[in-house]
């Protein structure tokens, strides 16, 4: 048996790194301005926001200005779906389009990108004063699963340096793909699940819900890991095209599908979700929960 992972909302509960991370962001959007703007700047910040998350369907993280994820889904999409809320008014807004042009002359990066490095400035703050924080129960249900055989492989957009760092600060074992080891997870980073297909679209409805799963990336991994399980708390990113693999190719019909509905999970999307999905777990209770499934599978065999 092996289990495909995500990491972050997993092994993690990400709402420090994401509060950071928006503190981050909103002051350097306010700061990139003019100085006679930034009030002005900080109301439409504010607003965007509450737009955001008001209407996620339409707002959330959107690479090449497709949506791959929507900006309720956890707690760092809603800053992706702010810089998306900018980009799209930009055209129209002069403080939108304020607001843009400083932040990407401030930083000499795209928009994108410029949240992308605040991201990573926001880890690296938690880390510097909190240190990393793995979820005690999520280590103790990894260990379960490797002790009992299960094959973990950590298939995260996070990089394997952070995961090198969080993973060996509880002391678990573990090794980068392609190299495994006897009782090691084994971290594949940068997976770009978000990366969307350039040439071709691809969508899944589930009532409501019309989700993006032309991601080649993220397809390859999943087609050449061939696991038996997959979890993540981004139903988007993380369940969406395993579920589309799962409904199309017969090699997946037995693969199961857990989608961690943390705090942050949208109701909207369990409700669709629920209806339109039975092949899809639904974990209200964690990796523990994940583990207790699949361990008492190996029993019954």
């Amino acid at each position: 048996m092996r289990l495909l992972s995500d990491f972050d909302g997993v092994w993690t509960h990400p709402r420090l790194e994401a509060s950071v991370q928006a503190s981050l962001l909103d002051a350097a959007l306010i700061r990139a301005v003019d100085a006679s703007q930034r009030d002005a700047a900080r109301a439409w910040i504010a607003a965007a926001r509450r737009t955001v998350l008001a209407e996620p369907w339409r707002y959330g993280w959107a690479p090449g200005g497709r949506l791959s994820c929507f900006a309720d889904e956890d707690p760092f999409a809603e800053h992706s779906a702010l810089l998306y809320a900018i980009t799209r008014a930009s055209a129209s807004d002069p403080l939108a389009a304020a607001i843009r042009e400083g932040a990407e002359r401030a930083s000499g990066l795209s928009l994108e990108d410029f949240g992308g490095k605040l991201h990573h400035e926001a880890v690296r703050q938690v880390e510097e004063t909190r240190g990393p924080s793995m979820l005690t129960e999520s280590v103790t249900a990894g260990h379960q699963m490797i002790d009992a055989g299960i094959d973990i492989v950590m298939v995260s957009n996070s990089g394997n340096d952070k995961l090198d760092r969080w993973f060996s600060s509880v002391g678990f074992k573990h090794t980068p793909h392609p190299h495994a080891a006897p009782g090691a997870l084994r971290l594949r980073g940068h997976a770009q699940k978000f990366a969307l297909d350039e040439t071709r679209s691809e969508r899944m409805h589930l009532g409501a819900l019309d989700i993006e799963v032309a991601r080649p990336k993220y397809e390859a991994i999943l087609r050449e890991e061939a696991p038996g399980a997959v979890v993540g708390d981004v139903f988007s990113l993380d369940i969406a095209l395993p579920l589309r693999l799962k409904r199309s190719d017969p090699a997946w019909k037995h693969v199961r599908l857990f989608w961690l509905t943390r705090d942050y999970a949208p109701a909207r999307m369990r409700r669709e979700i629920e209806a339109h999905a039975p092949e899809v777990e639904c974990i209200d209770d964690g990796l523990p929960g994940v583990a207790a499934r699949l361990l008492a599978g190996i029993e019954e065999r």
